[in-house]
């Protein structure tokens, strides 16, 4: 049944993705040239409700938000490969699965390419481990916890900071 769901969603996901335009290489450059902002609205929208629905989730006992050791080397490092390929194929893992699922022949590239990033990355890992593991681990860090706060009381205004801002952003041809 969770497999089911995970399904249902993940398409409902993915249409969402292809019916914003986010699926489009076009599209997505254009709003990393601040030239359309759509997707960066769908983002923004997304980020708002996720933001909202996993506190709720989590508080009904359906999630369980479970936080993983803050590593800032491999945040970097991943971080700057990701942001390289993003800004070299115009494409996001989630994006390029919706745009391959078109059938868009650069967007295969862009999963096989990562794919195969996984699997040299997963071959090397283990020689790798200690070295990479050795430095910059901070153990669960979280800003709520920092500040000494629940998260729903962070999330709430950071969610409706940026459904205003989804709202309020441009779309295609600087309308809203």
């Amino acid at each position: 049944m969770k497999l089911l769901l995970g399904l249902v969603l993940g398409a409902a996901f993915g249409a969402m993705l292809q019916l914003s335009g986010a699926s489009s290489h076009t599209k997505i450059t254009n709003t990393l040239r601040l030239k359309d902002l759509t997707v960066m609205k769908v983002i923004l929208t997304a980020i708002g409700v996720g933001l909202i629905g996993v506190h709720m989730l989590d508080a009904a006992g359906w999630a369980h938000m479970k936080v993983k050791d803050l590593y800032l080397p491999g945040m970097a490092l991943a971080g700057g490969i990701f942001g390289v390929g993003f800004a070299v194929t115009g494409y996001c893992p989630g994006t390029a699965l919706a745009a391959a699922a078109e059938g868009k022949p650069d967007a295969w590239a862009t999963v096989l390419g990562g794919l195969v990033g996984a699997l040299v990355f997963a071959f090397m890992f283990p020689e790798l481990e200690g070295y990479l593991l050795s430095m910059g681990q901070f153990g669960p860090v979280t800003v709520q916890g920092f500040l000494g706060m629940q998260g729903i009381w962070l999330a709430a205004p950071l969610a409706a900071g940026c459904l205003y801002l989804a709202w309020r952003l441009p779309g295609a041809g600087g309308t809203r």
